[in-house]
């Protein structure tokens, strides 16, 4: 599935050649042959059932097939952290879902979650999904900066950083296999609304650990890297 997306690339559909497509679409379908065999000798694992919601969205399945397969996914693992965030995709705007949709998915699985869970992160992820289609297509006038301020003076996004940093980041939790995806995209937060000196200890923890997903999606034609860095050198400075 990574080499299919390698193939599409990161940008909007409607930028995407078709030739680009006619290869997506075929990797995706031996990505499924391979999938359905890895559900059918390991019943009782949820990882297959995650690839196969990641293959529904990317192929814009109905949505009862997709509650389906979101329903056996969270019976075989109800806090799996991998298939929320691609549920979390699912509901995004850019997939036909919606800003309402995504923030109430994220807000209550954060709400249930256990302390520690990185589930909490979530409904920063959904602010970062909101600010990338803000600045990209909703006011794509509007600077970088000015995406950021409307994160800040928004309470309950506030309050999403606060629990993500109480309830996860502070936690004395095992370290997960995206655990590196899930600090950066809290440090991204945390930096984006300006609060540089409770994204010092993110970053540190970070090190230099980079994931290009959320730096890339900083706007003002900035790379991911330039971002990262820049943001990082803030919050050592506040720190």
């Amino acid at each position: 599935m990574a080499r299919a997306w390698e193939v599409r690339g990161g940008d909007w559909a409607a930028a995407v050649r078709p030739e680009q497509w006619a290869e997506f679409r075929r990797l995706q379908h031996l990505a499924g042959q391979v999938n359905d065999l890895a559900m059918r000798l390991a019943p009782e694992d949820p990882t297959p059932w995650a690839n196969q919601l990641k293959l529904m969205i990317d192929q814009s399945a109905s949505t009862e097939d997709v509650e389906e397969t979101w329903r056996e996914l969270t019976r075989l693992d109800p806090w799996h952290r991998r298939g929320h965030t691609l549920k979390l995709t699912y509901h995004c705007r850019k997939w036909s879902g919606s800003h309402e949709a995504m923030f109430d998915f994220a807000r209550s699985v954060a709400a249930a979650a256990p302390t520690g869970s990185p589930l909490h992160v979530l409904p920063v992820l959904a602010a970062a999904e909101w600010a990338l289609w803000e600045q990209d297509r909703e006011s794509p006038d509007s600077t970088a900066d000015e995406i950021g301020q409307r994160w800040r003076q928004d309470p309950i996004m506030q309050s999403d950083l606060d629990n993500a940093l109480s309830l996860w980041f502070h936690q004395p939790a095992t370290r997960h296999a995206d655990w590196l995806n899930d600090a950066n995209v809290l440090a991204y937060g945390l930096a984006r609304t300006g609060r540089d000196a409770d994204a010092a200890p993110v970053f540190a923890s970070i090190g230099r650990y980079m994931t290009s997903v959320p730096w890339s999606w900083w706007g003002d034609r900035m790379r991911a890297d330039t971002a990262f860095f820049r943001a990082r050198r803030r919050a050592r400075h506040a720190a």
